[in-house]
């Protein structure tokens, strides 16, 4: 057996968790509540502000994970607050594809809008935490994202297929090959980096990752669990071992059992580059100690201690057998040192070889800081360590930016930098969860961060190469369109706000991109946000921008998302809500509060205003969860008190619509789990609609006011109602992956609407009810052709999968002999083949294609007046 099948394919090289720095489930089997959580996290840690400024780049502070795992959880409870976990969303999910399956009614047609590219350096797609390389075929490797899925390259990163299409969309925290048969493969999902997910278990795929099914490790919804890292014993393949966020976990017969070995919250487990029996695992948690197995895994124990550390990373080479490698990060979550073993991590053979030094922690190489230098940082969050299989001198270190050493790791210098700040070194995207060396390629290493993946043949110099075009996996929190614009505004996690016109997009501004405003009347002129409530304005188009909540007495800071609108009424007025509510008359030139007192003592999730007469302004805070507040017959200029309208339904309000004629009537949607979902307040009466919605989190709501139908995003699909022909919701969701739906925004001029997703980028979709409906031709009984609003059951494919040759069996009232085109789309929109045939006697079309790379595609019928039928086919 190779050696580089332990070095490479079986360890989970430098990835890393915020949950250092964000509350700790660890190993708590029972059911857990949020606020016990945060509870514990905020006597530990102060409220500080996460926003920084350096050299014009937008930099993390100490609490920036902690207020976005908060963001995300309090929108993932049940009824009691309990914390819940992505089974409840595969169930819905599951059903909901049954049920949209069965139905013509949905005329959606969504497109993928993307991002799939980025200048690079400073600017990025999403976060990536893992790369894992197929043991023979040097072109193909997979990648796993923070909640866009796994995805696949054939041809060395020049274009990218999402697999994990069938399911609901997911983080991905390792992904491992069979090194004896790579069409068997196995998938670690959750988010490690920063538990916006946690884990179902371990999947596993025997087809090479085109299906993949549960192992007999399955966490359900109140196990809120995270499966970290997976290995794979070179020499017999069903032997693994499972770091998880419980324990270590065995299995000996290819994952059909498993037995916990070791208790504890372990992020990493690594072999011996050439002893099977002896492996690595670093714990985490209240333990900061090294542990090893010396055999296979089966018993563990503790060879080093370290006293006030927060995380461990490891490192080990096939030149130099013995050495093992560990970056430890301390308390303060800045670097403790590098530690070395020439002992195979034999007790007590871990000594310190560099440590930052001084009071202002000169060399602190996870800060970032790019001379080095100050003390603490995000160690829980990024972190890693990587030597070189070929030679054992050569390691690097990950943090906020990418260290090297020449000497074994006794210097260092500067690699990567996170903001173009220092000539002559190359500028990558911050915060470094993961790096690999290619085991067919020596020398190539690469690298996974917060923007994306890179790869290079020569870490010290500039040739560090963005391979990240091509994947649709941003995170994006809002969006917004409007009639007056051809563009698209969306502000995303650790990407920035990104701006689309037509096919191209552009850079805004940094940080978390957050809500996003664009103004009704002039195209030019458009808000984006940063976390915490820091607002830009631009007045040209996006040439420069101005901070308007500088502006804002105090310089108050807000919640994650901080909420604000323009007045649809006046174009110069905006709205914002932080403790107090503040307005503005000029664009943001200047604010006042509109109570001039804090409402509840919180900062507001949501804020609207009405576009009838007399205006109204409604808040939502979350430290009233059975409230709205709002302001009536609200003059700009003039100050007002909040009423208090009270809701008679518990759960977390997670949006606010208003009528567009009626300022006594709006809408409410509810996140978590058996709730209310969706609500009408109607000049006093409530009235609770959610009949049709799955089981999961409701995120946003929106109103075609020309249609009369309700839209609502939830955590799997988009659903609509319309309310002139009944009162049931349903999927509005052809050619949309099972995905996190997070905002909605509606494009008149163009009858579309526009869905962020968090983990899948910007979708657009025609308006239900946008699309003629052409009735049948009952006049022609031999040869008519009932056109109805394309169904996934209108035909079917076989075999699917397959190799690129397949069979269109059409099974609806279609006729012999008709005329149709048969179409393969790729998840961008591009048609990459398409052929018209006759339909055959036996009522089916063949289907032959060349050079259609392997992935997941729509196939789509149609004849000269409308689409007759989609569905999907998997080519292998």
């Amino acid at each position: 057996m190779k050696q580089f099948y332990i070095t490479t394919l079986l360890l989970c090289g430098g990835l890393l968790s915020a949950n250092a720095q964000t509350p700790e489930i660890g190993d708590k089997n029972a059911p857990v509540k949020l606020e016990d959580l945060v509870k514990e996290y905020k006597q530990e840690h102060s409220n500080n502000r996460t926003v920084n400024e350096v050299g014009g780049a937008v930099e993390e502070g100490e609490n920036h994970h902690f207020d976005r795992w908060y963001w995300y959880w309090q929108q993932h409870t049940d009824e009691n607050g309990y914390m819940v976990g992505p089974y409840q969303n595969y169930i819905e999910a599951i059903n909901a594809n049954r049920a949209s399956s069965k139905t013509t009614a949905d005329q959606s047609d969504w497109k993928f809008m993307g991002p799939t590219s980025s200048p690079s350096g400073y600017n990025g797609i999403g976060r990536i935490n893992v790369i894992e390389f197929h043991p023979t075929n040097k072109n193909q490797y997979w990648i796993g994202s923070a909640g866009g899925g796994a995805w696949m390259t054939d041809n060395d990163g020049v274009s990218w297929t999402n697999m994990t299409e069938q399911l609901p969309v997911l983080g991905v925290s390792d992904i491992d090959y069979n090194p004896q048969n790579p069409r068997t493969m196995y998938l670690c999902p959750g988010d490690r980096d920063a538990s916006d997910t946690y884990s179902v278990g371990v999947l596993k795929s025997t087809d090479g990752g085109i299906t993949w099914n549960a192992t007999g490790l399955v966490w359900n919804k109140t196990q809120n669990r995270l499966s970290n890292c997976l290995v794979i014993n070179p020499a017999d393949t069903n032997s693994l071992t499972l770091a998880a966020s419980d324990g270590i976990h065995k299995s000996y017969d290819g994952g059909q059992t498993w037995t916990m070995m070791q208790g504890g919250h372990f992020k990493q487990v690594l072999y011996h580059p050439t002893d099977t029996n002896i492996l690595y695992a670093p714990r985490y948690n209240n333990n900061r100690q090294i542990y090893r197995s010396t055999d296979g895994g089966k018993n563990w124990s503790v060879v080093s201690n370290f006293n006030n550390a927060r995380r461990i990373q490891l490192a080990v080479t096939p030149q130099r057998p013995g050495i093992v490698k560990a970056v430890v990060c301390k308390s303060d979550n800045g670097l403790m040192g590098i530690y070395h073993s020439s002992n195979s991590g034999a007790n007590g053979s871990f000594n310190l070889i560099y440590a930052p030094s001084g009071s202002n922690c000169n060399g602190n190489l996870i800060t970032g800081n790019l001379s080095g230098n100050g003390c603490g940082k995000q160690g829980w969050y990024d972190l890693s360590i990587i030597i070189n299989p070929q030679d054992s001198t050569e390691v690097y270190v990950g943090g906020v930016n990418t260290w090297g050493s020449n000497n074994g790791g006794v210097s260092w210098q500067l690699v990567t930098q996170w903001y173009g700040g220092l000539s002559g070194i190359k500028t990558v995207h911050a915060d470094k969860h993961y790096h690999k060396y290619h085991p067919l390629v020596p020398g190539r290493l690469f690298e996974c961060n917060d923007g994306g993946v890179y790869k290079t043949d020569a870490p010290q110099s500039t040739l560090w190469t963005d391979i990240s075009n091509g994947l649709g996996i941003t995170q994006f929190y809002r969006n917004a369109v409007t009639n007056a614009a051809t563009y698209a505004l969306a502000g995303s996690q650790d990407n920035g706000t990104k701006k689309l016109t037509g096919t191209t997009w552009t850079e805004e501004t940094g940080g978390d991109g957050m809500n996003c405003e664009a103004d009704p009347i002039d195209s030019n002129v458009f808000y984006t946000a940063i976390q915490n409530g820091e607002l830009r304005r631009t007045i040209n188009g996006g040439g420069s921008y101005t901070d308007i909540s500088n502006n804002i007495p105090s310089n108050p800071s807000g919640a994650w998302i901080t909420p604000y609108k323009i007045n649809p009424n006046n174009n110069q007025h905006l709205v914002a809500g932080y403790k107090h509510v503040y307005y503005s008359q000029d664009r943001g030139n200047n604010w006042y509060s509109i109570q001039g007192s804090e409402i509840t003592g919180g900062n507001a999730l949501r804020v609207a205003i009405s576009g009838s007469s007399p205006t109204a302004i409604y808040a939502i805070f979350p430290d009233s969860p059975k409230t709205v507040f709002v302001a009536r017959n609200f003059v700009p200029g003039s100050t007002a008190t909040f009423d208090t309208i009270s809701v008679p339904y518990g759960g977390s309000i997670s949006d606010i619509l208003p009528h567009p004629t009626d300022s006594n009537r709006f809408w409410l949607t509810y996140s978590g789990y058996n709730s209310a979902q969706f609500v009408e307040y109607n000049n006093g009466v409530w009235t609770q609609n959610k009949t049709g919605l799955p089981n999961v989190p409701v995120r946003c709501v929106e109103f075609d006011s020309s249609r009369n139908v309700l839209y609502v995003g939830t955590d799997i699909a988009v659903y609509y109602n319309d309310t002139s022909t009944s009162n049931v919701w349903a999927s509005f969701r052809k050619n949309m992956p099972n995905i996190e739906v997070t905002d909605l925004g509606i494009n008149y001029t163009t009858d579309e609407i526009w869905a962020a997703t968090y983990g899948r980028g910007l979708w657009s979709s025609v308006l239900q009810g946008s699309v003629k409906v052409i009735p049948p031709d009952t006049s022609d009984t031999t040869n008519s052709v009932a056109i109805i609003p394309y169904a996934e059951d209108v035909f079917v494919v076989a075999p699917n999968p397959n190799s690129g040759h397949f069979t269109v069996i059409v099974r609806d009232n279609i006729k012999s002999g008709e005329a149709v085109t048969v179409s393969m789309v790729d998840y961008t929109g591009k048609v990459v083949y398409s052929r018209t045939a006759t339909i055959s006697g036996n009522k089916s079309i063949e289907v032959a294609t060349e050079n259609v790379p392997v992935g997941v595609y729509i196939v789509e019928m149609s004849n000269d007046k409308a689409i007759l039928g989609r569905n999907r086919v998997v080519i292998r």
